[in-house]
Formats: C-alpha cells, structure tokens, sequence
C-alpha cells in the first residue's frame, strides 16, 4: 500500500467517524429536547399558565404607594418577560401573551413581590399594618385574590397601599385607563 492509499483510507476513516458521531449526537440532542418539551408541558400543566401565545389580553392597571402611583413606562419595566409585560413605553396596559397568568406573574417579571400582606418595590416593603393596608381591586371590586387573581382580557386593575380614605381609594379606582379596549381594537382590526 502506498502513501496515497493510506491517506485516503484515513480520510474516509475519519469521515466515517464523524458521521457516526454526528447520529449519535444528533440523537442524544434530540431526546434532550424531547425531553424538555414532556417537562415543558409537565410544567404548564402544574403551574396553570399555557404555552406561549395561547392568549393574547390587555389589562389596564394602576398601583399606588401611599398615594403615589408606580410609573411601569420606565425602561426598567418595560418588555421584560415574553409571556407577561408592559410595552411601547406605556405603563398603564399589562400585555399576556399565555392563558392562566396572575397579577403575581406580572409583578414578578418587573421584579416586584406582591401579596396579600406586602408588596416589595426596589427592596422597600410596604406590608399592612395598623396604619396603612394593601389593598386589590379588580373591576372596580374589593377582591382578596391579590396575586392570584388570574388576568382577564379588558380588567382594570387596583393595587393601593396606604391609609385611603374611600373617597381618595375611588379617585384611584378612577384613574384606571381604558387604554387596554385599545389594544384590544387595534389587534382586532389587524386580524381582519
């Protein structure tokens, strides 16, 4: 056997070894994934929420602290989960991209704790106490759900901490936007 014929011998050895490689990584990728999608859906199936795009709501929202209402337009809290955000630098209207989210899934995708005790904002609690109480309304309704309160499409939303009175808690309730109805036209309007 000559030169040449050992070196082409060793080539085709060494292609015939990375195809064997590349099946069996290929394989191995392949289960993987298989894999996480079956924990994928495990997932969803114990958590509540659906895939990705299963929905698409608009909600209006507005949170006070002791008076002063939280500005969700700011960069900080703008577009920073696929599934739950705020977008186009309007801080009023929460976009849900997944069926079964909650108020608690949009508060911790901009970083936020929220229950029915406390609300945790830039490492500042404001929790009840004898004073001041957290409070949550959802269509203009006193509601104890708090983080769990699963997002509908078209809700307005209240989350107030302080110690309102009813008349400054119903120029709060009043100050909730409509702004989501537009969304909710806009992309109604697209789709036809």
């Amino acid at each position: 056997m000559n030169k040449k014929d050992i070196v082409f011998y060793a080539l085709i050895l060494i292609l015939v070894a990375l195809f064997v490689w590349q099946w069996i990584s290929g394989n191995y990728l392949a289960n993987q994934m298989s894999s996480m999608r079956g924990y994928n859906v495990q997932m969803q199936s114990l958590s509540g929420i659906g895939p990705l795009k299963s929905a698409h709501l608009h909600a209006d929202v507005k949170v006070y602290i002791n008076g002063e209402a939280i500005d969700f337009s700011q960069q900080k809290y703008q577009l920073q989960n696929n599934f739950i955000h705020f977008e186009d630098g309007v801080g009023d209207v929460v976009h849900t991209h997944a069926t079964g989210l909650a108020v608690g899934h949009m508060f911790k995708s901009v970083g936020i704790d929220f229950n029915s005790n406390c609300i945790v904002i830039d490492n500042q609690s404001y929790c009840n106490d004898n004073k001041n109480k957290l409070k949550f309304y959802a269509n203009g309704r006193l509601s104890n759900e708090f983080d769990n309160y699963v997002i509908h499409d078209l809700d307005k939303l209240l989350i107030s901490y302080g110690s309102e009175n009813d008349q400054e808690v119903k120029q709060q309730l009043d100050s909730v936007t409509n702004l989501a109805q537009d969304y909710s036209n806009k992309e109604e309007m697209e789709l036809e």
